[in-house]
């Protein structure tokens, strides 16, 4: 059975993505004094534990528009080497097109572009450090063009997250099944509970429907739950500040921690950091 999580607030269905973002709700104890200590692990170690769980891990950044946490890509650039230990060989990135992702794998050089995030550095390392491993890019975003939700922001919303699922489990259906695969994500499409907006609809983001699609649950790690997005400093600002002194220390000034699932269904871990700007 599907789990759902309240929102709680009315919204406009034209901030969907973003409400599934910016909510404390969808979250569980981010945000809040947890009822047991939490043990902060470096991401990497996050990873590692991630594949010993599923074949599939989902990690997210965090942006806005064409601002991003560079943190997020950062971190995903530095932890790559543990997925690769852990046997992976194939990122899936939705920021990647069919067009830009062949032409890599044939060259094993990510080609200029001009398109949204394809032409921001942090991405293009990020992608660069992938080919450099010797793996293998796969895109998963959706075609817009072929949409016919226009009329009604809630489904166009779901057509694309359930259309990512889609892409992606295609994808590694057409893998090994003993492949693993790494799959780089914006902000809440990681998220595996559904969003109940009230008097409005549910909104399944992919991860839920890549679990339903695939038949396998991914292990969701969110990296965006202290990102700053409206200057309020992120929903987990509580625990940034709670667990400073040892943040200050760590590497990247970034820490994560397993979440528990009575608790938090969303994700099974979320990282907190110090640096949570959008630039």
């Amino acid at each position: 059975m599907r789990a759902t999580v309240a929102l709680g607030t009315r919204v406009s269905v034209t901030v969907l993505l973003s409400v599934l973002v910016l909510t404390t709700a969808s979250t569980g104890r981010a945000g809040q004094s947890p009822a047991a200590p939490l043990e902060l692990l470096a991401v990497s170690d996050l990873v590692e534990i991630g594949y010993q769980t599923s074949r599939v891990v989902i990690l997210n950044e965090g942006h806005s528009g064409l601002l991003r946490s560079r943190r997020t890509r950062l971190v995903g650039r530095l932890v790559m080497p543990r997925a690769h230990a852990a046997g992976v060989r194939h990122l899936a990135a939705e920021a990647l097109t069919p067009k830009v992702a062949d032409e890599a794998n044939r060259t094993r050089i990510l080609p200029d572009s001009d398109h949204a995030y394809l032409a921001q550095d942090d991405m293009r390392a990020l992608l660069q450090t992938a080919l450099d491993l010797g793996w293998t890019l796969i895109s998963y975003e959706v075609d817009f063009d072929s949409s016919d939700e226009d009329g009604d922001p809630l489904q166009a919303a779901n057509w694309r997250e359930r259309g990512q699922a889609q892409n992606l489990s295609d994808a590694l259906a057409g893998l090994p099944t003993d492949a693993r695969l790494l799959v780089w994500s914006g902000n809440s499409h990681l998220e595996k509970e559904i969003g109940v907006i009230p008097n409005v609809g549910e909104m399944v983001p992919m991860g839920r429907w890549f679990w339903d699609l695939a038949g396998i649950e991914p292990f969701s790690i969110d990296q965006v739950v202290s990102v700053d997005f409206g200057g309020a400093g992120g929903r987990a600002a509580n625990l940034v500040e709670q667990f400073r002194a040892q943040l200050e220390v760590a590497p990247g000034r970034t820490l994560g921690y397993l979440t528990d699932p009575a608790v938090d269904a969303g994700a099974d871990a979320r990282v907190i950091s110090l640096d949570n700007a959008l630039s």
